[in-house]
């Protein structure tokens, strides 16, 4: 009990206490993990950018779509002006250019196939293919204000398959039914200037169905042409396999008329194809 009493008569003991933080000391250590926060978030958007960089250089030259600017439009055609980021010297930033392009309206997307061209061979002897004739189409294209020699070719319908517009298109410009041998992937007609594409679709004419043996003779007339093809006047046009180069120089000279391109690399490549079969059949003679 006495040890009690005094114990209670004793002062509390004086404990040692640190002195509060002030208020401005808070407020830099606050300013501290900001900028301690703050950089860290720099270097991780510089490493962000830096990546997007590399990206973007390992992907230059690309179109920016989104910067696409549409100048003016027709019924079928519409020009765009497009926005490209290409690749300067290293080290510098990348830069904006543009270029014009004429789009057809009929595009469905940017990758869509707008068009078929048809490469028919018309077979009048099936054991002697010396004699095959390729199926090709004369008209008037005002662009060039002049008659054209072109393989017969048109616009896919929207939702059309590829095989099923060849042989609609091929049927609707020559009269004749023509079977399909193989479809090619799509390839660009003027990409300096378009993003037309096409589709080469390779065809065979039975020379034993009745209808194009009546087409062929002149006894059927084709009804399929409508609109600008029968304007322009568009007739069919048979020419050599062999010697198709040949055939189109001719025809050029005598009646001044135009060549696709596409056709006209068709005829110098089978001529070089035929000149190297020469040439390798010499060397076996000899």
């Amino acid at each position: 009990m006495q040890n009690t009493a005094i114990q209670k008569a004793l002062p509390p003991a004086e404990v040692e206490e640190k002195p509060a933080a002030s208020t401005d000391d808070a407020k830099i250590n606050e300013q501290k993990e900001a900028a301690e926060t703050a950089k860290q978030s720099a270097t991780l958007e510089t490493e962000a950018l830096k990546a997007d960089a590399r990206k973007t250089e390992n992907a230059l030259p690309r179109v920016d779509f989104d910067k696409t600017e549409t100048v003016c439009t027709t019924r079928w055609i519409r020009l765009d002006t497009l926005s490209y980021h290409v690749p300067l010297a290293k080290g510098d930033v990348a830069t904006l250019r543009k270029w014009d392009r004429a789009v057809r309206t009929t595009k469905q997307s940017e990758n869509s196939i707008d068009a078929v061209v048809i490469l028919a061979i018309l077979k009048n002897d099936v054991d002697d293919p010396t004699k095959d004739e390729i199926v090709c189409v004369k008209q008037f294209r005002p662009p060039v204000d002049a008659h054209t020699i072109e393989l017969p070719a048109g616009l896919i319908d929207r939702n059309e398959d590829v095989a099923d517009a060849a042989r609609r298109e091929f049927e609707e410009e020559t009269g004749y039914v023509g079977e399909v041998v193989d479809v090619l992937p799509a390839s660009y007609l003027s990409p300096g200037l378009t993003n037309e594409s096409a589709s080469l679709v390779r065809m065979e004419v039975d020379m034993t169905l009745e209808r194009n043996r009546l087409i062929h003779g002149g006894q059927m007339k084709n009804s399929g042409l409508a609109g600008c093809e029968e304007d322009c006047g568009l007739e069919k046009l048979l020419l050599p396999r062999v010697g198709l180069l040949e055939a189109l120089d001719d025809l050029r000279r005598r009646e001044d008329v135009k060549l696709c391109a596409a056709l006209y690399s068709l005829a110098l490549g089978m001529s070089v194809g035929e000149q190297l079969r020469n040439e390798s059949d010499c060397k076996i003679m000899k």
